[in-house]
């Protein structure tokens, strides 16, 4: 009895090494997979409307074939290139077997190899309202002393496309960030955010990228005097102040004092506008280190008369 028992155990131990041997070695064999396109066509919907057959000759290991045959009518879920569809009427899209190749790991598995059985597949996308909106960031920076950002935080992409209920989306006019937070920040940014996607809707991005120049800076205060322009023949204006302080923001390090070749003038045509007589200080020929500048007081008080002497 125990000759018999140890002779079945060995027959079996030995199928079992033959089968795993054959299932380890590289195999061919017709395979059908059924798959749930996905892609970014604008004005389609994200998922194609039905599943489609993708049969081919897959070259794989005997393993990897069996799992196949056994998962069933179980789709398969790949991400297509909207570069590789092909529209051809209607909600229709093709993919040729050239491009299909691509996909074959994601369709097949890792470490196959696929000939298709046609030359291309057809997947439907149904028609999706959108809109371009632009992207806003939200934003909570606290800069160490002595530093600031030197313009305005650049998105990529700063707007995205969002799709829904004609209803749904009609109200929204702008995409918000997930709030960006950093502290005694000394140097420029640079990084990835999550966008706030409204709900009942999708997005064309879930995520962005954003960067912020950031430097240390140098601030000057100068007195300087507020001269017009634009000013009509036979005509004066006189401003009150005449002159204004002006703190000015340098990028580090300066050299002399840059805040000499900057003009600082009323627009005759912005007082011809007003109600009040007041105008802006408005500024030309800032220097390329200029980061910001704000004059005390920002608005003067304009008084216009006619020039003595002329008829």
């Amino acid at each position: 009895m125990k000759r018999s028992s140890s002779f079945v155990l060995a027959l079996v131990a030995s199928m079992a090494i033959w089968l795993i041997g054959n299932l380890s070695q590289e195999t061919t064999g017709l395979v059908s997979v059924p798959v749930t396109a996905h892609s970014s066509i604008i004005g389609r919907s994200e998922v194609a409307m039905e599943s489609v057959q993708v049969t081919a000759n897959v070259t794989a290991s005997g393993f990897r074939l069996l799992g196949l045959s056994l998962r069933g009518n179980r789709s398969v879920d790949v991400q297509i290139d909207p570069d590789h569809l092909r529209h051809t009427e209607g909600d229709f899209f093709t993919v040729s077997a050239n491009n299909l190749v691509r996909y074959t790991d994601a369709i097949f598995g890792a470490q196959t190899k696929a000939q298709f059985a046609s030359d291309f597949i057809t997947v439907r996308f149904a028609p999706e309202s959108y809109k371009k909106v632009p992207v806003v960031p939200v934003r909570q920076l606290r800069f160490r002393e002595q530093y600031m950002a030197t313009g305005e935080m650049r998105l990529a992409p700063d707007s995205v496309l969002i799709y829904g209920n004609p209803s749904r989306i009609a109200g929204i006019d702008q995409v918000l960030t997930r709030q960006i937070s950093r502290h005694d920040v000394d140097r420029s940014l640079h990084g990835k955010v999550n966008l706030e996607i409204p709900a009942g809707t999708r997005l064309s991005a879930k995520e962005i990228s954003y960067s912020l120049d950031v430097s240390r800076y140098v601030g000057i205060t100068e007195k300087v005097k507020v001269g017009v322009r634009n000013v009509p023949e036979g005509k004066l204006l006189s401003v009150y102040p005449s002159t204004v302080d002006v703190n000015f923001r340098f990028i580090f390090p300066i050299s002399g004092n840059p805040a000499g070749s900057a003009v600082f003038y009323v627009d005759y045509n912005e007082f011809a506008a007003s109600i009040g007589g007041k105008c802006m200080v408005r500024a030309e020929g800032l220097p390329e280190m200029t980061i910001s500048w704000e004059a005390d007081p920002q608005f003067c008080d304009c008084v216009e008369s006619e020039i003595a002497g002329r008829e």
